[in-house]
């Protein structure tokens, strides 16, 4: 307590003295603040000097206990209590701080909330840490188990396609590639969302064919949606290019999402598709992709919140409208191919979304290639492949059966049985596969790199496998991987990589 503080209390007769011997009767009170009964214990008037009076006997030295309150004959005030042991009595002085304690109240309530706000803050940021890091570990390891036996799935259904097939089984057989081929595409759409949060996805700069992409997409709608009331078309100017250079994955998945979004808030009517083109200069084309349904539209008001994440439309009792992450990702990887996106909806009638995306020009001419099959000991290479699953083993030793680069395969159940091929033949390219089972992936490149035989490290190592995050790629390329091939992937991908290393 200051000096003025007291002598505030003093001035106002806001102290009170009460002097009890060491057992605490009272011997003595001024009850100017609260009635005291002489000859009576301390711990009698109030519950709180119940404790005092257990201490007052080994009391050795001033003792100051702030902010109690005391609630006795009906008055009840804020009080600082002193003990003052003099000799056999100790004096018990009692300054009503009422009007201090409530006055500071607020701002000690400001205080605290602020601290708890602050905390709180921290704590959500550290909870939605733990979450992103557990969402990224979940996606990364589920990427990885459905990878490798998607793999092998439409490695098989890819290989029944050059067999000899009646019209019945091959037109089954389209329907499962497509389905397969539709299971590939959400694993990337799901890993596309972890990836657009963390600003780490990247793009493609390869030729690709509108046409292929407009046709698998009419059939894939046709056969999902062929039976209900919703009619859809595709609708292209005739005299369109179907040619471009740049990223058919993304085109892809914006397309499906925008799609998927219109059939779901439309039961009844159509959903259109129209393509259109502008021409940018020489070298780019802009092409426009409109997606327009008869659905129930989005209020004026609720227009600019459709690209939010998780934004969910709601109307009277209906369903949800607008599934979030599905437009979240549109609006993302339209901004990453340097593309536009906006919506129009006029509630009751239907909504529609353009997507202007520019692509660069590519002439439409093919050029024809001719492959010398390998017939001489000179033009086969030695490819040693390294998979210890009976069903992968199968699916590369029909892959490359006969196949007209001349490829000779060796086949390693693990790491030692690789070794002791290398020991006996001289091999062009090791393939590998990071879940190895007798030792760590990363480990085994290391060694391969660090080992004093000349002839091991001029070998092109190209790993396979199911583990598509960028951070596990780098991973794998600095620990002394050549290239990287994701699984699944077609023949086609997989001769492609084996000539950028071999050829």
């Amino acid at each position: 307590m200051s000096l003025s503080e007291l002598k505030t209390a003093i001035a106002h007769k806001r102290i009170q003295e009460i002097r009890v011997n060491e057992n605490g009767v009272i011997l003595a009170s001024d009850d100017a603040l609260f009635p005291f009964a002489i000859g009576k214990t301390i711990g009698e008037q109030h519950p709180f000097f119940e404790g005092l009076q257990t201490i007052i006997p080994s009391l050795a030295e001033d003792t100051n206990i702030p902010c109690v309150n005391l609630a006795i004959a009906g008055s009840t005030k804020i009080v600082d209590i002193e003990l003052l042991p003099k000799g056999e009595n100790t004096v018990i002085l009692l300054f009503d701080f009422t009007e201090h304690y409530e006055a500071s109240h607020p701002l000690v309530q400001e205080k605290n909330e602020n601290t708890i706000a602050k905390n709180r803050l921290e704590f959500d940021k550290r909870l939605l840490e733990a979450k992103e890091n557990f969402k990224n570990g979940f996606l990364a390891n589920l990427n990885h188990e459905i990878r490798n036996p998607l793999n092998s799935m439409l490695g098989f259904l890819e290989l029944m396609g050059e067999t000899k097939l009646d019209y019945e089984q091959y037109e089954t057989l389209k329907v499962i590639r497509k389905a397969g081929t539709h299971v590939k595409t959400l694993m990337e759409d799901m890993l596309d969302i972890s990836k657009i949060e963390r600003g780490i996805i990247t793009k493609k700069h390869v030729n690709f064919h509108l046409g292929y992409i407009l046709s698998n997409i009419q059939s894939h709608y046709d056969l999902k949606y062929g039976t209900s009331n919703v009619a859809f078309e595709i609708i292209t100017e005739d005299q369109m290019p179907k040619t471009f250079i740049g990223d058919p994955i993304r085109l892809n998945q914006i397309l499906f999402n925008l799609l998927e979004n219109a059939f779901r808030n439309t039961e009844k009517g159509s959903v259109i598709l129209k393509v259109t083109n502008e021409s940018i200069d020489k070298k780019m084309e802009q092409v426009i992709f409109e997606v327009a349904d008869t659905g129930k539209g989005i209020p004026e008001d609720e227009l600019p919140k459709v690209f939010d994440s998780y934004f969910q439309l709601k109307l009277q009792k209906d369903k949800p409208l607008g599934e979030g992450l599905g437009l979240k990702i549109v609006k993302d990887l339209v901004g990453l191919l340097d593309g536009t996106v906006t919506v129009t909806s006029t509630p009751g009638k239907g909504t529609s979304f353009v997507c202007a995306i520019p692509f660069e020009k590519r002439a439409s001419k093919r050029e024809k290639k001719t492959v010398k099959k390998g017939t001489g000991i000179f033009q086969s290479r030695r490819i040693l492949i390294v998979e210890n699953e009976p069903t992968a083993q199968m699916l590369i030793m029909k892959t490359f059966l006969n196949n007209e680069k001349g490829y000779v395969i060796e086949m390693a159940n693990n790491a030692e049985h690789m070794f002791s091929v290398l020991a006996k033949k001289n091999c062009d390219l090791i393939i590998l596969k990071k879940a190895l089972p007798d030792v760590d992936a990363l480990e085994l490149l290391k060694v391969l790199r660090d080992d004093t035989k000349e002839g091991a490290k001029r070998i092109p190592i190209l790993m396979a496998s199911g583990s598509t995050m960028i951070s596990e790629q780098e991973e794998i390329l600095n620990a002394g991987a050549d290239a990287f091939l994701p699984k699944p992937y077609t023949k086609k991908e997989l001769f492609k990589s084996i000539e950028k290393l071999i050829e």
